[in-house]
């Protein structure tokens, strides 16, 4: 059981608190109502920690504090050990996020590969296409990182000194091709380039797309190993049911203490519910644009065509008269 001697004992309690200081208060007047009462929630231990959110996975998961949680984390998706050396800085990312993009890291591993860890808070259009581009600028920057310590250390450059790279998306809500019937409930998908012949190459980039909104639903999560517990801390909502996930995977409990230990600084609490929302309002202000563009764009394409009926039927008249 979770201490709960941190943790608020009212809605009023965590209100006085806020407007003991203008800025504060001002502050948690203007959150959203309902993001206000997720954070309300969670300081009143109704609610875990939303660390799918950027701001708290990198509090949970910072390698520089807990050095080998995501190295595990990351160890299970892959099956294969591996170790983070370093999470890139973010002016290195050479794609902007967009589309209700909630927590993006792009991390070294021992290996020397790298990898793209995103998590999307619903659907966004055309994910195939944008996976690849994901995928497609950690080959490049790889790609690029080799042969420039080739020149620097004037040597020839070959392929063969590339390693693999690993795009990592995981879903909060999947689109409906997740949900498909035909996949009997298949939460995590990995793949990579194949061919249709018995040729066998070593392809550098490969994906791993998780569903958590699958990985929920109680009957495809009755296995009990590394990556299904990792997936449970991520996905778990209501306190209610930690109990249950710490029984399952007890090392989760050091991390579940940790999350309601973090309401005893409810000023940080208050900014990194403030930092969440700021970046999920400027991605759904985003989408909102790329909406309207896919839809202007459709509104050409049509005025187009009928421009061209139109020419097309003012010919044949002419010719007609003619």
């Amino acid at each position: 059981m979770i201490n709960d001697k941190y943790l608020f004992k009212s809605e009023e309690e965590i209100k006085n608190l806020y407007k003991s200081n203008p800025i504060n208060y001002k502050q948690y007047c203007s959150m959203n109502p309902s993001w206000r009462k997720r954070m309300t929630d969670y300081m009143l231990g109704k609610k875990t920690m939303p660390i799918t959110y950027d701001p708290f996975f990198k509090l949970i998961f910072n390698p520089d504090i807990y050095p080998d949680r995501l190295s595990r984390l990351i160890s299970s998706i892959l099956n294969q050990h591996v170790t983070v050396e370093k999470i890139l800085p973010s002016e290195e990312v050479m794609i902007d996020g967009g589309a209700l993009l909630v927590m993006d890291i792009v991390i070294r591993l021992n290996t020397g590969s790298l990898a793209n860890v995103e998590i999307q808070k619903i659907p966004y259009y055309f994910p195939a296409e944008r996976i690849s581009c994901y995928s497609a600028d950690l080959l490049l920057r790889e790609y690029s990182r080799i042969k420039n310590g080739c020149i620097n250390a004037k040597k020839n450059f070959t392929y063969s000194y590339i390693n693999s790279v690993y795009t990592i998306v995981i879903f909060e809500e999947s689109s409906a091709m997740f949900k498909d019937t035909s996949l009997n409930g298949a939460y995590f998908h990995h793949g990579k380039t194949v061919f249709d012949t018995s040729i066998s190459l070593h392809m550098l980039q490969e994906y791993y797309l998780i569903s958590l909104d699958v990985f929920k639903n109680k009957k495809y999560t009755k296995d009990i190993c590394e990556l299904n517990g990792w997936l449970s801390l991520l996905s778990t909502e209501n306190m209610d049911e930690v109990d249950e996930v710490i029984r399952n995977y007890p090392w989760t409990e050091e991390v579940y203490r940790q999350m309601t230990e973090y309401t005893s600084n409810p000023e940080d609490v208050l900014y990194k519910f403030s930092d969440a929302l700021r970046i999920l309002d400027r991605n759904t202000a985003q989408l909102m644009v790329d909406e309207y563009k896919a839809e202007i764009d459709n509104m050409r394409m049509e005025i187009a065509d009928k421009d061209k009926e139109i020419a097309a039927l003012k010919k044949l008249l002419a010719n007609q008269n003619n």
